[in-house]
């Protein structure tokens, strides 16, 4: 059965990148290939521009093209972030005109957090897919290929319609052996449609970097940062590939495609140290000349001279420090991090000693945010002195601690409607380059909010020639 993936075209904060590939779905690509299917993944962000036409006008013409063409039976979008959702909206009933027999399914972590609420109102959209994905999508094939549409009711963590009320079956488990899933599927890209210039980043070996490849270690994370709601689609339980099946996926791009730079995209790459040592042994022991990086940051409760060595050896020359707050209170008993402050110190310093440049990563905006905290935020980075220093707006997500407070407190601002967050129309900028505030701290003017705005801006680069 033919079955069309789509991924989901650039924001305007996203617009002075290159895509981003589609992790998501050349992972779901590569099971249902192995249940017997035919997909194929679409990536609307690297579609080529046209003067003449709107983005969203291409990617409808594209996606109309395909279908045409190929003729799936199931097309699956992935709601990457909340602002994918209107065009999903778009393209569904685009779909659903010339097309009424495709089944529709949404993934996402979106999506998962507002399934019922997109059902209710978006009645071009068949299905949801909740968190974790792989045997739900085979699942949902499998169903659609022997025309057997009740058996929907029987797949766990998905949402679907009955009588046009939406049901959510609840999730019973998550998939605990990562090693029972195949390599992504990475030939259904072209990793060429995702190079740029990366000339300013750290390269000790002096490679010609094209592209960072994610790579997935392990899933899911256990703990309860205030400000996070990733348990909400991968689940509390830690749970981690083999480091032989990691690292043989390593080898594979860097043999087979050339790729010299690679980007751990886990929560916690080293929360198990005996995990994350085996992986930089193998790549060490397999003579993998590479170049690699915690894209989303160390826990830095468990970094010791052990793992900053082995990361360094095996050829890790990038660490990112989320800290989150220079404030201990803040840190450990508002956002839940248990993070003492010596340990940011001397995980910073083996870091550095092991010749990585590190860049810290910090919140502000929190409702029981002061200047005095924040002040404290800014002494930590000045007296820690890392090479990039990251202090974001909190953003407060749907399905976290801290969402639900401001919403009980009244501090979400007018920029951030509750009862119009599921429409995914609220411009969030994760990467925020255009400042700007959700919530309002209890005990805190704008002015003030402004004025440490501008003294983080002030030290983001401290010890680089270049950003």
């Amino acid at each position: 059965m033919n079955i069309l993936l789509i991924s989901c075209n650039k924001l305007s904060w996203m617009q002075e990148t290159k895509g981003t590939i589609p992790v998501p779905l050349i992972y779901l690509a590569a099971v249902l290939r192995g249940a017997g299917h035919t997909p194929t993944v679409l990536d609307l962000s690297i579609a080529p521009g046209d003067v003449d036409k709107s983005p969203d006008e291409i990617s409808l013409a594209l996606i109309e093209n395909y279908i045409q063409k190929h003729t799936p039976a199931l097309i699956g979008f992935n709601c990457f972030v909340s602002q994918h959702l209107p065009f999903i909206m778009q393209a569904a009933y685009h779909i659903r005109k010339t097309a009424p027999d495709i089944h529709i399914t949404v993934g996402g972590a979106h999506p998962t957090l507002f399934a019922e609420d997109i059902l209710n109102n978006c009645p071009d959209i068949d299905s949801i897919i909740l968190g974790e994905g792989e045997e739900q999508i085979v699942a949902l094939a499998t169903a659609i290929e022997k025309r057997n549409i009740s058996e929907i009711e029987k797949i766990q963590a998905i949402s679907y319609r009955i009588n046009g009320k939406a049901i959510s079956n609840p999730r019973r488990n998550y998939i605990t052996d990562l090693d029972i899933l195949p390599e992504a599927a990475w030939d259904l890209i072209k990793l060429e449609d995702y190079y740029s210039d990366h000339t300013g980043w750290h390269n000790p070996k002096n490679f010609n970097i094209q592209l960072s490849i994610p790579i997935l270690t392990s899933r899911s994370c256990p703990f309860k940062c205030n400000f996070c709601a990733c348990y909400r689609t991968m689940g509390r339980t830690f749970r981690m590939r083999s480091p032989v099946k990691v690292v043989d996926e390593i080898e594979h791009l860097h043999k087979e495609y050339g790729m010299n730079y690679f980007g751990f995209i886990d929560d916690n790459v080293n929360l198990n140290k005996d995990h994350v040592l085996e992986i930089c042994n193998q790549i060490t022991n397999r003579k993998l000349n590479i170049q690699f990086e915690p894209t989303c940051g160390l826990y830095l409760g468990r970094v010791d001279e052990d793992i900053a060595y082995a990361l360094a050896k095996a050829g890790c020359v990038f660490a990112r420090l989320p800290i989150e707050h220079g404030n201990d209170y803040m840190r450990n008993t508002v956002i839940g991090k248990n993070l003492p402050r010596e340990q940011i110190f001397r995980a910073k310093k083996l870091l550095k000693n092991n010749g990585m440049r590190v860049s810290t990563m910090c919140i502000m905006g929190f409702p029981e945010d002061t200047p005095e905290s924040l002040q404290d935020t800014y002494d930590l980075l000045i007296e820690l002195n890392s090479d990039l220093n990251y202090v974001f707006n909190l953003i407060p997500f749907p399905g976290t601690k801290v969402f639900d407070q401001a919403k009980e407190e009244g501090l979400l601002l007018s920029n951030f409607s509750e009862d119009q967050v599921w429409k995914g129309d609220i411009d969030l900028d994760p990467v925020q380059k255009v400042q700007q505030y959700y919530l309002k701290p209890r005990n805190m003017s704008f002015e003030q909010l402004d004025y440490f705005r501008n003294k983080f801006n002030d030290i983001r680069v401290m010890n680089l020639d270049h950003a």
